[in-house]
């Protein structure tokens, strides 16, 4: 693309948010249609507006954190996460705003785990637990926080720390989900994980047998997650027959 083209392309992007009621809607688009580089354009052109507020620059670099980790710019998603941790930090207090900051944590956090600096996330989600108990109406995000937690204490071998942040997950959503929803089979699944992590297979077809159950419930029995795990349970089988002979 020539120089010309590439200066009006970026004055239409620059026209195109100004004039947009929702300026953050049209590179959501371009993000949920995996579109990232053109996402990524068009929120550091939002960005760049002289009239943006705290929390709208916060927003802003919260989704060009987003995209910047799925183009794998781990370093870049992480400088966009830190700056909007810090755009936060100067808003007046508000669940909302907390809310927010747990999620930025969270962000870091995940980014750190695909760099796979699993230390380094374990620090950034337990900034966000930490927080996250400070909120009496934040059941859905410390649930989600545990699973977390309970997943990269797995990798880390930690699985006495793992299998309590599974447990105590669990019981969140036994008080808040009904009984067959398909967050528990993700679960079971990820304890099952767990388990094969630590050559326990017989526990593992247990907790994967559980999933299945579930999804074959709340999903269709043609569902990924259904036929994804009808071939690990034959995978664990074949282990556990191994061993029986």
């Amino acid at each position: 693309m020539s120089d010309t083209n590439m200066t009006g392309a970026a004055t239409s992007l620059t026209v195109a948010v100004e004039k947009s009621n929702d300026p953050f809607g049209p590179g959501d688009l371009l993000y949920w249609k995996c579109e990232y580089e053109k996402a990524k354009e068009y929120f550091q052109a939002v960005l760049n507006q002289p009239a943006i507020t705290l929390i709208e620059s916060a927003r802003c670099c919260n989704s060009l954190g987003a995209t910047n980790a799925k183009l794998q710019n781990y370093e870049e998603a992480l400088d966009n996460y830190h700056k909007q941790l810090n755009l936060l930090l100067k808003l007046q207090t508000s669940e909302k705003i907390t809310n927010d900051i747990i999620k930025c944590y969270m962000s870091i956090g995940k980014v750190y785990c695909l760099k796979q600096d699993y230390v380094e996330a374990i620090n950034y989600y337990n900034r966000a637990l930490g927080l996250v108990l400070t909120i009496t109406s934040a059941s859905d995000l410390k649930s989600t926080i545990y699973k977390d937690l309970a997943n990269l204490y797995t990798k880390t071998q930690k699985f006495d720390l793992a299998t309590k942040y599974f447990t105590k997950a669990l019981e969140i959503d036994q008080q808040q989900l009904g009984e067959d929803h398909p967050k528990f089979g993700q679960t079971y699944a990820n304890m099952g994980a767990m388990c094969c992590r630590q050559e326990n297979y017989e526990q593992a077809l247990d907790y994967f047998l559980k999933a299945r159950e579930i999804w074959e419930k709340s999903l269709t029995s043609s569902h990924i997650y259904v036929e994804s795990m009808n071939k690990t349970i034959q995978k664990v089988q074949s282990k556990l027959s191994m061993y029986i002979s």
